[in-house]
């Protein structure tokens, strides 16, 4: 009956308009009323060669397909337990090797999965999972509407941004509650079920150095259950955890039982507990605190568990860049949470792409078939492939090392590959040094690689000038040596020769004036060629200035005219597949009907 009766309605029916339908979210449950008739089934072909293969033969010539082939690789996972922070994983590690950690206490992000791992059941499943299908790009027309319709979505991001209240609420010390270890005799709980290890009270539960020891199954409190570890750093560790309480999985930091590392942590609590204050949706998309306390003299901080870190995606990807499309969403949310900070006086010190996390990590795979740009002449890669997120969600993490900008500033900050020249050149820093940070991470995105790979201030300096085609302005280069005559511990000063960077000197080796001779302009690796990317070349060249009173500031940044530029590539075609997914995911529903066992509302 229900068949017969949308049959006759579907005539006079609009098409539905999903964008619309899933503006706040995909639907948890669903309720049939009635039924239209399934669409006609795609085609199918050949599925691409696996990921694997496209990095071991990325230098072969080939040639260029004209359409692309799409691989089915992994389903959107949304999280059933909080929609709004996103999925649930497995992870192995956190941080990579070869990577320059924070000169500050380092911490690792509360990933979920990172170097990939399995998924959990979503919101809305791919009704053709595994399902291989060839797409030939879109006829021009439709280009073109769907360009409309991006730039129709995307308004001003300025707009998106709501600074908080003026003044905005700055949190006091954070209470951290003492939870007594409950073991009794020789049980932490007499509860404990037999497929959990058992834990004695004379037991050891910190190594030498202060880490708690992190057991697979054993409770973490009464209200935790350690499921495993999920990353290490000098902070602390960082394990996934079954909160019993919110029926949730979570990540939790558990800080060194050393007594400075507790004392940073109590800080990081302060700066979290204030993002808290000031944005209790979370519409900025920093990480939220959901509880914290002190357990077996560690202090916990819990947080929602998200997906794996950008950096460990594109470790995946083979460091194949991202879509200009993704790069420009990713650029827009990080400078619209870096607006947020700075509005509150906070300044993060340490962006990277390892303290930005996924909500989502669900991808497809597509042909990619090119040379990948590069900021070296030294370095050729080639792909034939690349894995495309289907979301570009992000979350911003790790603030153990923001810094309220009236409170102490340590003389260092930032990891090294995305510190700005006033931290090098120790004339102080404030909020512009993670506006160039943000710069870099840009860069990192549309090349795969870290711009700045190098450990030696001097080099470093040398660097930026290659990029960025320009001196070291004189008045920056007079701050310096005024600064060492006043400070007798500024080394900066052995810098500079005749108001320019002594580079290369006499004790310069032949490596590094190769590698820096090698280095190119921005606008060798990002072509001018189309106005997206002229644009983008315009916002890095305000990024990367010497002077940080000069720099763009992020709700600058939020207003330039490259956020208003619509491009359709990949990432645009990724979107296009989650919703044709969600939507035969809707439609499947209602071919099945209500389920019997569900009462009606």
């Amino acid at each position: 009956m229900a068949s017969t009766q949308a049959s006759g309605l579907s005539a006079n029916r609009k098409p539905p308009n999903w964008n619309e339908f899933y503006k706040n979210g995909v639907p948890k449950e669903i309720i049939v009323i009635d039924d239209d008739s399934p669409p006609p089934q795609a085609s199918t072909s050949n599925v691409c060669d696996q990921q694997q293969d496209s990095y071991s033969n990325a230098g072969r010539k080939r040639k260029i397909d004209q359409g692309y082939e799409v691989e089915y690789a992994d389903s959107p996972v949304y999280s059933t337990h909080h929609a709004q922070y996103g999925n649930s994983s497995s992870s192995n590690s956190v941080h990579s090797g070869g990577r320059t950690n924070s000169i500050q206490t380092v911490t690792a992000p509360t990933s979920l999965e990172s170097y990939g791992g399995t998924t959990a059941s979503n919101s809305y499943e791919d009704v053709r999972i595994g399902q291989k299908r060839k797409r030939v790009a879109p006829p021009k027309e439709t280009r073109q509407s769907t360009k409309r319709k991006q730039q129709e979505a995307q308004t001003d991001p300025f707009l998106d941004y709501i600074p908080p209240s003026k003044p905005p609420r700055k949190a006091g010390e954070v209470n951290v509650p003492v939870v007594r270890d409950v073991r009794v005799g020789s049980l932490i709980q007499p509860s404990i079920s037999n497929s959990q290890q058992t834990i004695h009270k004379n037991q050891k539960v910190d190594d030498e150095d202060g880490h708690y020891i992190v057991e697979d199954g054993l409770p973490l409190t009464e209200r935790y259950d350690i499921i495993k570890l999920l990353g290490q750093g000098t902070f602390g560790k960082v394990v996934e955890a079954f909160d019993k309480r919110r029926k949730t999985r979570v990540a939790v930091k558990i800080i060194r039982s050393v007594q400075k590392y507790r004392d940073a942590s109590r800080i990081e609590l302060r700066v979290l507990s204030t993002l808290a204050l000031n944005d209790k949706t979370n519409r900025n998309k920093c990480i939220h605190l959901r509880d914290s306390f002190d357990f077996r003299n560690h202090i916990c901080i819990v947080t929602d568990l998200l997906g794996q870190s950008v950096f460990d995606f594109l470790k995946g990807n083979g460091f194949v860049p991202f879509p200009s499309s993704q790069i420009q969403s990713f650029a827009r949310q990080l400078f619209t949470s870096v607006a947020f900070l700075h509005d509150l006086n906070l300044v993060h010190t340490d962006l990277k792409p390892e303290n930005i996390l996924l909500v989502n990590n669900a991808y497809q795979t597509f042909t990619y078939n090119r040379t990948i740009p590069s900021s070296s002449h030294t370095t050729q890669r080639s792909a034939r492939q690349r894995r495309v997120l289907l979301d570009s969600d992000i979350r911003l993490i790790d603030f153990g090392s923001a810094t309220f900008d009236d409170e102490y500033h340590s003389s260092v900050v930032s990891t090294r590959h995305y510190r700005a020249p006033e931290i090098i050149l120790q004339l102080g820093w404030s909020f512009p040094c993670d506006i160039w940070s943000i710069g870099c991470i840009i860069v990192e995105f549309f090349t795969g690689d870290a711009l700045f790979q190098t450990h030696d201030n001097l080099e470093h300096l040398a660097m930026m000038e290659a990029v960025c085609n320009g001196k070291i302005e004189t008045k920056i280069i007079r701050q310096v040596m005024q600064n060492n005559r006043s400070n007798t511990s500024n080394t900066a000063a052995k810098f500079f020769n005749k108001n320019k960077l002594d580079y290369p000197n006499n004790e310069t080796s032949k490596p590094s004036r190769k590698y820096v001779k090698a280095m190119k302009h921005l606008n060798d690796f990002i072509p001018a060629n189309t106005t997206f990317n002229k644009q983008l070349l315009d916002l890095l060249r305000k990024i990367f200035v010497y002077d940080p009173k000069q720099r763009i500031t992020a709700k600058q940044a939020l207003k330039h005219p490259w956020f208003r530029e619509s491009i359709v590539d990949d990432g645009t075609e990724a979107i296009r597949i989650r919703d044709e997914r969600a939507a035969a995911a809707v439609v499947a529903a209602q071919q099945a009907g209500p389920d019997p066992k569900r009462p009606r509302v």
